[in-house]
């Protein structure tokens, strides 16, 4: 038996596999509830002292229905079902009946919580920003959750859930919630969440760009001209156009989701984006900055960084012409764009502004200045399909070309089919 011992030799970690049959024997025989299995996603926890068992510790997915949880972060139900995923449930915990020391349950708590969210994405790609637990007051006090600064927030509606199904059992239990990041409540709460992991990352330049190529991008943005008076600037123009890039390709997509996903930001990661003072530009900060820069200039310059990461050899480039919705104020028109967009990835590495006075055929050149595509294919619509433009990327970009030709364009579609290529209605050209 353990009474007493130094807190320096405490441990906690998760089980490994040659011990879940031993946990869940523990479990199963000393656990007022017993044990089957844990739902969802789970890890399972031992607390040791030298190399003696003291403490085992269960986590599962979080309760479906809270109304006390829910209320106290704000949630509307479409918001609770997306962000669920991010909440962990204490689902079992046991001090070994032969061990007796004071504040020990406190102090594996503890130890447990400040690796939760860390293990959890090493294991499920992903953190989780908030635990959970359920205490039931005929038997237990929370005494040791209060010690370990959780916060009571109510009680259950004494329901509980078999299958499917849930069933009164007039045993409501008490809710005890404990955030395993700074401001969980606001971010799980949030119109967009940092690190939002149910979007899909994209192959290639997508790919964890936190680690592949931050240093490169803030390098490359340093060159931006910096529209703001010297005096009272908190954060450099690197670190705020640098995380607004980030947040971007994450997903963000709008100045709040922005600093919504930078607020999430870590200091270390803050200290990548070149960041000094270990907070996270706000969001007027970041809608002033980005509204004032030359966005031609910034454009040009994410644009050389997208391509330093993958070279666009072989890579198809689309042309492509959009107007923006919203862009126009009833006196003056959307604004129009001509973009060089990356086919696979879907990344833009180049776009140039249509104006009134010019048409999408005079910007291809100015599109595609600067940026090395030698061997790749660029490809546009009828409207691009001109001798100029086909010229200019075979012979002054060493690239290859893919036209679209429509019934319209009689007389190269006539060139075409006197050369036996493909006979239909819109066809394509080399």
């Amino acid at each position: 038996m353990i009474e007493n011992t130094p807190w320096d030799s405490l441990e906690v970690r998760p089980i490994l596999a040659n011990e879940v049959s031993l946990w869940g024997e523990y479990v199963k025989a000393y656990h007022y509830l017993g044990y089957k299995n844990i739902p969802g996603k789970s890890l399972r926890y031992i607390a040791t002292i030298a190399t003696e068992w003291v403490a085992l510790i269960g986590w599962g997915s979080p309760a479906l229905k809270c109304s006390v949880r829910d209320r106290f972060i704000g949630w509307d139900n479409e918001t609770k079902l997306k962000r669920l995923h991010l909440i962990v449930n204490n689902v079992r915990f046991l001090i070994l009946p032969w061990i007796r020391i004071s504040n020990l349950a406190s102090k594996v708590l503890s130890l447990n919580l400040k690796r939760l969210s860390s293990d959890f994405q090493k294991v499920y790609g992903h953190p989780v920003y908030l635990a959970e637990t359920f205490v039931d007051i005929s038997r237990y006090k929370g005494t040791c959750y209060k010690a370990a600064n959780w916060r009571y927030v109510g009680l259950t509606s004494g329901y509980s859930k078999s299958g499917d199904k849930y069933y009164k059992t007039n045993q409501p239990k008490a809710v005890y919630l404990y955030p395993l990041m700074r401001k969980a409540r606001e971010l799980l709460s949030a119109s967009f969440i940092p690190y939002d992991f149910n979007f899909r990352k994209k192959e290639g330049i997508m790919v964890d760009i936190l680690n592949l190529s931050v240093e490169g991008l803030i390098e490359e943005i340093k060159k931006v001209t910096d529209p703001r008076k010297a005096r009272g600037i908190r954060h450099p123009l690197h670190t705020i156009l640098g995380i607004a890039v980030c947040a971007v390709i994450f997903g963000a997509r709008s100045y709040r989701a922005i600093a919504d996903w930078a607020s999430g930001l870590t200091e270390q990661d803050l200290r990548r984006f070149g960041g000094t003072r270990g907070e996270a530009p706000s969001e007027p900060t970041i809608r002033r900055v980005i509204q004032r820069i030359d966005v031609e200039e910034f454009d040009r310059k994410i644009g050389m960084w997208l391509q330093r990461l993958q070279s666009l050899t072989g890579k198809a480039i689309a042309m492509d012409g959009k107007t923006l919705r919203g862009s126009g104020d009833g006196e003056e028109s959307p604004k129009h764009l001509l973009s060089a967009v990356v086919h696979k990835e879907g990344i833009v590495i180049a776009q140039r502004d249509v104006s009134e006075k010019t048409n999408e055929i005079t910007r291809v050149k100015p599109l595609f200045k600067g940026l090395d595509i030698e061997g790749s294919v660029v490809t546009g619509d009828a409207l691009l399909t001109q001798r100029e433009i086909a010229r200019y990327i075979v012979e002054e970009k060493r690239a290859d070309y893919l036209f679209t030709v429509k019934g319209n364009q009689q007389e190269l579609l006539e060139d075409i089919r006197a050369l036996e290529l493909k006979k239909k209605r819109q066809c394509t050209a080399r």
